[in-house]
């Protein structure tokens, strides 16, 4: 190679490397806020779906008898095909290599800020194949990484719809496929239409909806290459090879036979719910909230520049003072293939001036069966176009100084448009359950139920959907659970959880208890799906106005078919009977020789409590429950066999109240009345017959009335209050 050419090579390999610098520069801006809380936040809210698929996907290749594409792990115990479920395997080799040097969390940062990258330095390389000199080439990669549209998908950790650099990628691959065509090399033509092939794999492994967002640059491309070509036979058989090798990849290495059997029914809304990008508006700002999928826009710095360019352009045939190539793509045909993603992007309908134009969009989502949901999702194809037409439209000033205040100038107009420095919200790292761990050691094949329960799709999320996200924990525990996300699932595989099911929908808090019909349902399901654990999120509960003590008392009374077994901050395990260890005793802690106490209030005390007792408080330094909440308050324990003196720490509320007690059944001979002044010890004798063995033995409070505060005070508490109690002592005689 002449030395000229080497210069030449080494001024191009440094343009590269700076702009790979400075790039990375812009994704650590762009994505500050994720990397400074890396480990303690994550970004948006599907971030559990992606770590979890990562997760699958190593524990499906690596488990004897576990099929990666159709499984009940989610959803369970239904099974479900996942041959539309977005696993986003492209990026799974990059999380094997960092998530056992760093965890799957910052794994997953680890990827965002690559794919951040990508997104612009692919960009600005296709934008320099396409002879755009080096400034304009770094401001159209730049516009493309920072666009509020890219943002979004990076802080809701969408792993497969930040991968804009496909269509560089592609476009960047076909050309070279086609340059080998045209010189005559054939073996190196195949070797890159093998290649171009992966890469379409590759697409199938992001997104299915990557191939319809590539097509919309790749097609045009194609066909004007295909119809310059002298070698058309050459272009048709090296396109033929790249589409053989990707569907030969996605049936042996890919989705695309679960996908063909696919089947059940899906949610899908009216098109005319489909949100767009609202023309003018959303083409000429930047949404105060763009992290939300509902307020797409653009921003108005490519809008501009396109439309500038569009003027200069067509008044001057000598807009651009280096005149295109023989062979060289016009920048009126990248104008041309913008235009299609700009109109599909708006949406369903556009309204100007008071009247609704229906839009192309309506063809594509029918088409698509309405899998193709955001029409918005096409506005960074129309922004890599545009660059290109905006690049090849316009040169930069000789002298390097106003070179320089030029795209200065420019990247600070781009800047401020789109408002780099501002974040979107992120959301704390759900807390991390110790219990998990252990049962995550275990050996058992068998489901979790976590309470309250849900579960989605992309198309619908069912209960609290913060609930949804208890499938993270499923890379701890291993196990099978209830609640959890698929991206395309059946309709029958999870909307019974909503409402129809009398046991699941009340763990979900969304229908009242049938007591009798919920435990026929337990007793059948523990053993038949089978299921091993709950676990009840109580302050989940709280949060959408539920009563973890109704849940609490119900569970702690089926005592022949689950088991409190741990209390960890705001969970409580039950553990079922179907489980091979069996249930812990419920024996209270010994406080001293002989002496068992159950201490109402403590966290402890919810291994113990029925029906009838109110939220813990702390009253002085100590912790209590008021009773009340029913006609009579239980407590569920075990005792070793013998006789007992019972004392309780009692006061009533507002009047003096009488108090009886009663085990299994039988009421045990002292009627005490309960003084309102204060806390006071009542003491009850419990005969040694009565306690029997000692297991499964139920304590109950009997009270002659109650107060609703509300009536006799000026207070908002609405609760029945009968008598608080404080602490219950066994002492052995």
């Amino acid at each position: 190679m002449p030395l000229n050419g080497l210069t030449l090579l080494s001024k191009n390999n440094r343009l590269h490397g700076l702009a790979l610098l400075f790039y990375g520069v812009l994704s650590f801006i762009t994505l500050h806020k994720i990397i400074f809380l890396n480990g303690t936040h994550t970004a948006g809210y599907d971030f559990f779906a992606y770590n979890w698929n990562f997760w699958w996907t190593r524990y499906s290749l690596t488990t004897p008898g576990i099929e990666m594409f159709e499984s009940n792990f989610v959803m369970f115990p239904a099974v479900s095909n996942y041959g539309f479920h977005t696993l986003t395997q492209f990026w799974f080799p990059v999380w094997a290599v960092f998530e056992p040097l760093v965890g799957t969390l910052t794994a997953v940062n680890i990827i965002l800020f690559i794919g951040c990258l990508l997104n612009g330095y692919l960009t600005f390389t296709l934008l320099r194949s396409e002879r755009i000199v080096p400034g304009l080439a770094l401001l159209g990669g730049a516009a493309l990484q920072i666009l509020p549209i890219s943002r979004y998908f990076y802080y809701n950790t969408h792993l497969n719809l930040m991968d804009w650099f496909w269509v560089p990628a592609h476009l960047l691959l076909w050309k070279r496929i086609v340059l080998e065509i045209e010189a005559r090399r054939f073996r190196t033509a195949a070797v890159w239409a093998g290649l171009h092939g992966a890469a379409l794999w590759g697409l199938g492994l992001t997104d299915l909806q990557f191939p319809i967002f590539v097509a919309f640059a790749l097609i045009p491309y194609g066909l004007l290459t295909l119809w310059r070509a002298s070698n058309r036979i050459g272009v048709i058989l090296a396109g033929g090879l790249s589409v053989s090798v990707c569907l030969l990849l996605l049936w042996f290495a890919g989705p695309l036979p679960w996908m063909l059997e696919f089947s059940g029914t899906r949610v899908t809304s009216p098109v005319e719910d489909r949100p767009g990008i609202e023309f003018p508006a959303g083409f000429l700002s930047t949404s105060k909230t763009w992290w939300d999928w509902s307020t797409p826009t653009t921003g108005r710095f490519v809008t501009l520049v396109v439309l500038i360019s569009s003027l200069a352009a067509a008044a001057s045939r000598t807009a651009r003072p280096v005149p295109e190539m023989k062979g060289e793509v016009s920048k009126w045909f990248w104008f041309a293939v913008m235009l299609p993603p700009l109109i599909f992007a708006m949406g369903p309908t556009v309204k100007i001036a008071g009247n609704e134009i229906p839009m192309p969009f309506r063809g594509l989502y029918e088409i698509t069966d309405g899998m193709f949901r955001m029409p918005w999702r096409l506005g960074p194809v129309y922004v890599i176009c545009a660059m290109v037409f905006v690049g090849k439209t316009w040169t930069l000033p000789r002298q390097t100084a106003a070179r320089v205040a030029l795209m200065s100038s420019l990247f600070y107009l781009l800047a401020v448009d789109v408002r780099l420095f501002e974040t979107a919200p992120m959301q704390p790292l759900l807390h991390p359950y110790q219990f998990y761990e252990e049962i995550g050691k275990e050996d058992g094949d068998y489901g979790i139920v976590e309470i309250p329960t849900g579960a989605g799709t992309g198309e619908v999320l069912l209960g609290d959907p913060r609930a949804i996200q208890f499938q993270f924990y499923g890379m701890t525990h291993k196990k099978r659970m209830v609640n959890g996300f698929i991206a395309r699932a059946p309709l029958e595989n999870y909307w019974y959880l909503h409402l129809d099911d009398p046991m699941m929908a009340w763990l979900g808090q969304r229908r009242s208890l049938e007591a009798h019909t919920v435990t026929e349902q337990m007793r059948e399901r523990i053993f038949s799906w089978p299921i091993g654990y709950f676990v009840l999120h109580k302050d989940y509960v709280i949060a959408n106005s539920g009563r973890p003590e109704e849940i609490i008392g119900y569970f702690n009374s089926l005592r022949e078919l689950v088991c409190p077994w741990r209390i960890e901050g705001n969970a409580l395990v039950y553990r079922t009977t179907y489980h091979p260890a069996g249930c812990p005793s419920r024996i209270p802690p010994e406080i001293e020789a002989g002496v068992y106490q159950v201490d109402i209030g403590s966290a402890d005390d919810q291994r113990f409590i029925g029906w009838g007792w109110h939220y813990a408080e702390s009253v002085a330094g100590l912790t209590l429950r008021w009773s009340g909440d029913t006609p009579l308050t239980s407590v569920y324990l075990d005792l070793p066999p013998g006789e007992y003196q019972v004392t309780v720490s009692a006061q009533a509320f507002w009047e003096n109240r009488s108090l009886e007690l009663s085990v299994n059944g039988t009421k045990l001979d002292e009627q005490v009345a309960v003084v309102v002044d204060s806390l006071n010890t009542y003491t009850f004798s419990l005969p040694a017959e009565v306690v029997g063995h000692g297991k499964n033995l139920t304590l109950v409070l009997e009270y002659d009335a109650w107060v609703v505060p509300a009536d006799v005070l000026e207070s908002g508490d609405v609760r029945k209050l009968a008598v608080a109690v404080d602490w219950i002592r066994f002492e052995r005689k």
